[in-house]
C-alpha cells in the first residue's frame, strides 16, 4: 500500500519548493493552496529553476485539505509554510479537517485515519509553533528554518536564487514514523538538513538573520544594498541585533549555526566588533543573502497586505525584551513604523521621503 504524500500547507514559494524538490526525488508530495498557482500547477505542473535548469515536474495540488485527504488518505507529515501570522488559522483547518476524517467512508482511499500529523513549521519570526500546538498538541509540532532564497514570478513556475542555503529541523522530544519520516524525505530530497535539539535556538538565530535589511527596507523604500550603504539605516539595523542578542542572552538561548549561515560566528562578532568593522566585514554578506530578490516585508507591503511579519520578527524581540524587563527600542519602532504603513495609518512615503522621522527618535 502506498503512503499517503507528504503535504505542504501553504503553496507560495517555500511550501512550493519544498514540494517540487521532494517530486523531483521521487518523494509523493502535494500542494494545498488556492488561486492561480494551484490552478496551474494542476493544469500544467510546477516549473523549478535552478542553477541555470528548468524542469517540470509533476506535483499534486489541491485546493483544500479535505480535497487532499479524499484522494490520497491522511499523511503522516506535513510542512506547513503559511506566513506566521496564519499559522494558527492553518492548524486549526488542519485540525477540522481531521476531525472529519473519521465519520467518513473510507472506500476508495489509500490508509486509515491515523494519529495527527507531525507539523513542520518553516514560518521566519517567533510563535507559529505555539499557534500550532494549540490546535494539535505540542507532541505534533516541529520547529523549522529554511535558509532558501526562492521567488514565484508567476503562477506554476518557481526560482531558486540561492543555494548555499538549506533546512534546520529541531525535533526537541518528538521522536516517530512522522518526524523521522519527513527527516529521511528532505535529506533525499537534496535539502542540506541540519538537526538541533533546541528548537528556540533555532527560531531566534534565524530571527537574527531576519532583522538585517527586512524591516527598514519595507518602512524606508530601501534595497538591501541601499540600506547597508546608508549610515543611519544601518545603524537601526545594527541596534535592532545588538538587542536582539542582548534578549537572547538573557533568556539563555544561545545562537546556532544555520545552513550556509555561520550565525554563532555572527552574534560573536555583533557582541565584539564595533559597529563600523561589523558592516565592512559583514555587510555584503547581508545584501547578498537573498539572491538579489527584495525582502519578504518589502514585497508584501507593495503588495498591500495589510497584515506582515514584523509582528512575529522584530515585534516579538520587542516582546520578549518588555518581558524580560530589557529596553528594545529600535526594534520597537521599526515594528510600528511598518505596522502603521500596512494599515494605512501613514502615507506610503512618511519615512522614505524623511528617514529622519524614525531615524532622529
Amino acid at each position: 500500500m502506498t503512503s499517503p504524500p507528504i503535504l505542504c500547507l501553504g503553496a507560495g514559494a517555500i511550501g512550493s519548493l519544498v514540494g517540487a524538490k521532494l517530486t523531483q526525488a521521487g518523494v509523493s508530495a502535494g500542494l494545498v493552496g488556492r488561486g492561480a498557482h494551484i490552478e496551474a500547477v494542476r493544469r500544467s505542473g510546477l516549473v523549478l529553476e535552478e542553477a541555470g535548469r528548468s524542469v517540470r515536474l509533476a506535483v499534486l495540488a489541491y485546493g483544500s485539505l479535505e480535497e487532499a485527504f479524499a484522494d490520497q488518505g491522511v499523511p503522516t507529515a506535513l510542512v506547513l509554510a503559511v506566513k506566521n501570522f496564519d499559522a494558527g488559522d492553518a492548524a486549526a483547518e488542519l485540525a477540522g479537517a481531521l476531525e472529519k476524517w473519521p465519520g467518513r467512508s473510507l472506500a476508495g482511499r489509500r490508509g486509515a485515519p491515523p494519529a495527527t500529523p507531525t507539523v513542520l513549521c518553516l514560518q521566519n519570526g517567533l510563535g507559529a509553533e505555539e499557534a500550532v500546538a494549540r490546535h494539535l498538541g505540542p507532541r505534533s509540532v516541529l520547529a523549522g528554518a529554511i535558509t532558501l532564497s526562492v521567488e514565484r514570478p508567476e503562477p506554476g513556475r518557481l526560482k531558486l536564487l540561492t543555494t548555499h542555503g538549506g533546512i534546520t529541523v529541531a525535533p526537541g522530544d518528538l521522536a516517530g514514523p512522522g518526524a523521522s519520516g519527513l527527516v529521511g524525505s528532505l535529506r533525499a530530497a537534496g535539502f542540506r538538513l541540519r538537526l538541533h535539539r533546541r528548537p528556540d535556538s533555532v527560531k531566534w538565530s534565524k530571527v537574527l538573520l531576519n532583522l538585517w535589511a527586512n524591516a527598514s527596507s519595507a518602512v524606508f523604500d530601501k534595497t538591501p544594498a541601499q540600506v547597508v550603504a546608508d549610515d543611519g539605516l544601518f545603524h537601526l539595523d545594527w541596534a535592532c541585533f545588538r538587542e536582539a542578542l542582548r534578549v537572547m542572552t538573557a533568556a539563555g538561548i544561545p545562537a546556532v549555526d544555520l545552513p550556509g549561515y555561520p550565525v554563532r560566528l555572527l552574534a560573536l562578532a555583533g557582541r565584539v566588533l564595533p559597529e563600523g568593522t561589523f558592516r565592512q566585514l559583514l555587510g555584503r554578506r547581508v545584501v547578498g543573502g537573498r539572491g538579489g530578490k527584495m525582502p519578504s516585508l518589502w514585497l508584501d507591503l507593495h503588495a498591500g497586505r495589510r497584515r506582515l511579519e514584523v509582528g512575529a520578527l522584530n515585534g516579538a524581540v520587542a516582546a520578549a525584551g518588555r518581558n524580560l524587563g530589557l529596553p528594545t527600542p529600535a526594534n520597537e519602532s521599526l515594528a510600528r513604523a511598518l505596522d502603521n504603513l500596512a494599515a494605512g495609518r501613514l502615507r506610503p512615503d512618511h519615512y522614505s521621503s524623511s528617514p529622519g522621522r524614525l531615524l532622529e527618535r
